[in-house]
């Protein structure tokens, strides 16, 4: 099976999209950066899926964040894919959670925000809705429903190997001019329906899609390789460190003797000791003294 791709496709005689996702090399990074619970493992991996299949739907130049946030034993939940096809993920989760723990039982009554931040825009897009149903794939088809009134549907599984996702949607109405689309949604969507989780973890997207639309004519796009990157850095750190203010960086060198910094995405230490941060501050100074230093 190809390792995580993504094959985008549409219905030349429906006013139907699609796209399939598989993540294998990519998830594997994320869980091995962190020993997550089984029934956490699991959902945070179909986010992880829904992410990359949702910034193809919306093709941003930039990044889009996907975030759930609950009072619940998961406190936090976030995957960030970006218009480099890169991926990163993680989960903050306390005490014991079972592994037959469904979506409510972690994060009841929590809210998914989706932030769409493109290149060049004064203001990112944030759209918020409560968690629905006992699935993360009922949330999203939820949020479509509102936030762009298009039909939609998500099937979405994970297990301790890989990602898998397939996401349906009807095209807008300026490009959608059939007279039957509705029953053309019905007929596809009902078709989609049948597939098993076995299915979608372990077909190629070929197999998968001539197995479920055999009788429908399903053409493909050429896919998209997806990569694990995170954006963190020494200097990301230094500009965080930065903004604390020198008096506080020094309190914290006078206790711990070090400031240790830990990605939570990737798990990357980053560790400056007295001459590091010293260093910091002086060359902070001397860069907003320099009158050809652009700020």
């Amino acid at each position: 099976m190809k390792s995580d791709c993504l094959q985008r496709f549409i219905f030349d005689n429906a006013a139907i999209r699609g796209e399939w996702v598989n993540l294998q090399e990519s998830w594997q990074e994320v869980l091995n950066r962190r020993d997550y619970p089984q029934a956490l493992r699991n959902v945070l991996g179909e986010m992880m899926g829904a992410a990359a299949l949702l910034t193809a739907t919306v093709k941003i130049t930039g990044r889009l964040v996907m975030q759930v946030r609950s009072e619940g034993p998961v406190s936090l939940m976030m995957v960030e894919c970006t218009s480099k096809n890169t991926l990163r993920a993680l989960a903050q989760w306390d005490g014991d959670i079972a592994d037959d723990a469904s979506l409510t039982d972690m994060m009841g009554g929590g809210t998914l925000a989706i932030t769409i931040e493109q290149e060049g825009a004064k203001q990112p897009y944030q759209g918020v809705v409560s968690l629905q149903g006992d699935n993360l794939s009922e949330t999203l088809e939820s949020y479509f429903e509102n936030s762009e009134q298009l039909a939609t549907k998500i099937w979405l599984s994970a297990n301790e190997h890989n990602v898998a996702g397939l996401f349906i949607q009807q095209l807008p109405s300026e490009e959608n001019q059939r007279e039957d689309s509705q029953e053309d949604w019905f007929r596809i969507s009902q078709l989609a329906g049948t597939i098993t989780d076995e299915e979608l973890l372990t077909l190629e997207s070929e197999t998968l899609l001539h197995r479920l639309f055999h009788e429908e004519q399903v053409r493909l796009f050429e896919p998209t390789e997806l990569r694990f990157s995170c954006t963190c850095s020494r200097q990301r750190v230094e500009e965080t460190i930065a903004m604390l203010g020198q008096e506080e960086a020094g309190d914290i060198i006078a206790t711990e003797g070090e400031i240790e910094v830990a990605c939570e995405f990737c798990n990357q230490h980053y560790t400056f000791d007295k001459v590091d941060v010293a260093k910091l501050f002086n060359d902070t100074v001397a860069s907003a003294s320099d009158p050809n230093t652009l700020h």
